[in-house]
């Protein structure tokens, strides 16, 4: 069981969706909806479930999800009020294109990580060592 709310400082909360995305769904790149990054994928993802948003356009933020070795994970990091997940991951922010100048894709954010996660991860063991590499020495 994942027992998970979504959160809002402002009072404003997005619908969520139940979605099954099965292996051959995975793409072999992931880009942010976001934050424009784009992350090559590895090979053989499995099944996995996650709750993203309903309304699409503001990102994905698939809330937390359970794949089919049966490993269950949540993400919620809080990256725009976190000092520290700042600290480790600075180039958070995107920036769009303007006056000429090309689009500066920014980081990995809460928005991201079950779907980069997930699909790969096969024990518990495994998923904690790859939060840590992740976020080293944020506690995250």
């Amino acid at each position: 069981m994942i027992a998970r709310n979504d959160d809002s400082g402002s009072g404003h909360f997005t619908p969520k969706k139940f979605v099954v995305v099965p292996p051959q769904e995975h793409p072999a790149v992931y880009r942010s909806v976001l934050s424009h990054v784009e992350v090559e994928l590895p090979g053989s993802p499995m099944r996995m479930t996650a709750m993203p948003n309903a309304v699409e356009g503001k990102g994905i933020w698939a809330a937390g999800g359970v794949n089919e070795a049966g490993v269950g994970m949540t993400a919620t990091e809080t990256i725009t009020s976190n000092p520290r997940v700042l600290g480790a991951d600075p180039l958070v922010e995107y920036i769009p294109a303007k006056d000429g100048q090309p689009e500066v894709p920014g980081g990995i954010g809460e928005e991201d990580i079950v779907y980069l996660v997930l699909p790969y991860i096969q024990t518990w063991m495994i998923l904690s060592r790859t939060t840590i590499w992740i976020f080293p020495g944020t506690g995250y």
